[in-house]
């Protein structure tokens, strides 16, 4: 993403006022473009179905999106991200030919996985009748597909075809909706997994064109199996951090039955989407400011510890790191507070002028609030995925995930006030590791990148902390 940062901080710089304005629109739309357009195509979607829909078969339709939303992220982490690390790896030796056969391979590991979870949740779970239940796991497994295959445009700088595939995906489903407004359940499934089908295709459309040699499976030691694991592991505790608190309050005492033996806790679920959405911003100056800034300096170190610099040369490049680092995080953080700050004050009036439910507030503003942190652990596992610790990763997001989960096991019967309060408490927790592993790996960066971490002195797969 460093690479999208540079050309957006130098529009930014020489264009003015309508450049930095251009560049955080760009930002915005390239670090959460295809979240903030499936967050209007649910509002779109929810006031269509009020109208078209029975109570019982609009419950229906929010009950698959969610529970698809979320069980095809957890499909696809483990997955993707392993998949887009090799695809790095293979950018960066300037080999494109095993590229195809890694793509490939993992839409079909991530379209697998997500087809068992779906039988499980839809058909078994759920107890939907069957052609409802095989469109809504087909849904959650494209929905996974998705997830592996949109990233990896934004690895080969084709950024803008991930919003522009979700918006043709989002217009094709609400066309077809708005021109033939029936309110068959079955039917109105059908249209939804089309559009998603949609958006798959044209993302893959992209991935064949850039890609047009013959498929080639990546061999058996493409990467170290313990590395492949440490990261996949990772992958799956990011995904947990940000949904287990919402999973677990599915199943609180404020939660309520909504398809066969599959439950939402509505009131949660809407402040949590809702204050989730405040961390946008914070994205954009990540993408634009923090990660370029530190990508700058880390390689001023990397170009002195590779060259002739001596040890007080590259110890000054450490310091710069740090200095960078530190600068950065601060005017990451004072910028989310502010948005934190606004959240707070303007729930009530947003609340009203959206016509949501006001006892949602209560997850909004603390969900708003663990936003600060959580963009303080998303910056600090990109500065451990630069110094290649993916263990230290993995730790960071598990302590996230851990921690919510017993926060709001804590506060499991407190009602509605306390939601929030759980996805808060482990992003704090979050931030505070992430924060101390970061700073230890920072202090001793020149003997991890000599010796402590060096694939020459403890092997390919990497250090586990």
């Amino acid at each position: 993403m460093a690479g999208i940062g540079f050309k957006l901080a130098q529009v930014a710089r020489e264009g003015g006022v309508g450049g930095i304005v251009g560049a955080a629109a760009h930002g915005a739309v390239i670090s959460a473009g295809p979240w903030l357009l499936t967050a209007v195509a649910m509002g779109l979607l929810e006031h269509w179905a009020v109208r078209h829909l029975t109570a019982a078969d609009s419950m229906v339709v929010q009950t698959v999106l969610i529970y698809a939303f979320s069980l095809s992220a957890l499909a696809a982490a483990p997955i993707g991200i392993v998949a887009i690390r090799l695809v790095a790896d293979r950018i960066f030796a300037r080999d494109a030919a095993g590229i195809p056969g890694i793509v490939l391979l993992a839409l079909a590991a991530g379209g697998g996985i997500g087809l068992a979870i779906g039988a499980f949740v839809f058909g078994v779970l759920g107890e939907l009748p069957f052609a409802q239940a095989l469109t809504a796991t087909v849904a959650l497994a494209w929905l996974a597909q998705v997830w592996i295959a949109a990233p990896m445009l934004t690895a080969l700088d084709r950024y803008r075809v991930v919003p522009l595939a979700y918006l043709a995906g989002i217009v094709a489903a609400a066309g077809v909706l708005w021109l033939w407004p029936h309110g068959e359940l079955l039917g109105v499934l059908l249209v939804i997994a089309g559009g998603i089908g949609l958006t798959l295709a044209a993302i893959l459309l992209v991935h064949r064109r850039h890609f047009s040699g013959d498929v080639v499976l990546p061999p058996r030691d493409a990467m170290h199996p313990r590395l492949a694991g440490i990261i996949a592991l990772a992958g799956i505790a990011g995904v947990a951090a940000i949904w287990i608190d919402k999973w677990l309050l599915w199943l609180g005492p404020s939660s309520r039955a909504a398809v066969g033996a599959l439950r939402l806790n509505p009131i949660n679920d809407e402040g949590s989407f809702l204050g989730l959405l405040t961390i946008v911003p914070g994205l954009t100056l990540l993408l634009i400011v923090t990660e370029t800034r530190f990508d700058r300096a880390f390689g001023s170190m990397l170009a002195r510890c590779t060259g002739t610099s001596t040890l007080e040369r590259i110890e000054e490049a450490r310091g710069e790191v740090i200095a960078v680092m530190g600068n950065s995080l601060r005017l990451l953080v004072l910028v989310q507070l502010l948005i934190a700050a606004f959240a707070w004050v303007l729930a009530v009036p947003l609340f009203d002028a959206i016509g949501a439910d006001v006892r949602a507030i209560f997850a909004f503003r603390q969900t708003s609030a663990g936003v600060v942190f959580h963009l303080v652990v998303i910056a600090t596992t990109v500065v451990l995925a630069y110094y290649d610790l993916f263990g230290r990763i993995l730790f960071t997001w598990a302590s996230f995930a851990l921690a919510s989960a017993l926060a709001t096991w804590v506060q499991f019967d407190a009602g509605f006030a306390a939601f929030g309060w759980g996805y808060m408490a482990g992003a704090v927790v979050g931030a505070f590791v992430g924060l101390a592993l970061v700073a230890e790996a920072s202090m001793d960066m020149t003997y991890l990148l000599f010796v402590g971490n060096n694939p020459a002195v403890v092997g390919h797969g990497g250090r586990w902390l």
